[in-house]
């Protein structure tokens, strides 16, 4: 098995719901993206994948999805009144808590696999995402 890394930065807000503590108010991060992807075996260019490649498939479909966006869970009721007023695409109702957990999971098992599928990015698997809320704190999904 061989692997690459590569590392990619989004602004986002969210806020957590039904949560006690600063993360209930709406606030934004700097959110520092790392996926790793793993192969049998390299291509015939002794590549995993071309880095290019997974800056144009991977994160061209986080940037659409999330970059300078609103996450809310699509249950916090906040995300009804926004979606009342708001006439623009910046509010992304999301059917998970916006942890930096949940949403690592969710890059790892449902939006980078599935980008890469329409890319035809074949004998390629996201092994691990890791999203970084500061520099301090971070979490980590992993395929294993």
């Amino acid at each position: 098995m061989i692997s690459i890394t590569r590392e990619h930065v989004i602004a986002a807000a969210h806020r957590l719901f039904d949560y006690c503590g600063r993360c209930e108010r709406l606030h934004g991060h700097n959110y520092r993206i790392r996926v790793t992807l793993t192969a049998s075996a390299m291509n015939s260019l002794g590549m995993v994948v071309d880095f290019a490649d997974v800056k144009k498939v991977l994160f061209g479909a986080l940037d659409e999805a999330w970059d300078h966006r609103t996450l809310l869970f699509s249950e916090d009721p906040l995300c009804g009144h926004l979606q009342s007023v708001l006439d623009d695409d910046s509010l992304r109702p999301v059917p998970f808590n916006p942890t930096a957990e949940n949403m690592a999971a969710h890059l790892g098992t449902a939006l980078f696999p599935e980008a890469m599928a329409r890319a035809g990015m074949e004998g390629v698997a996201v092994a691990a995402v890791t999203v970084y809320e500061t520099d301090t704190s971070w979490a980590t999904w992993s395929a294993e």
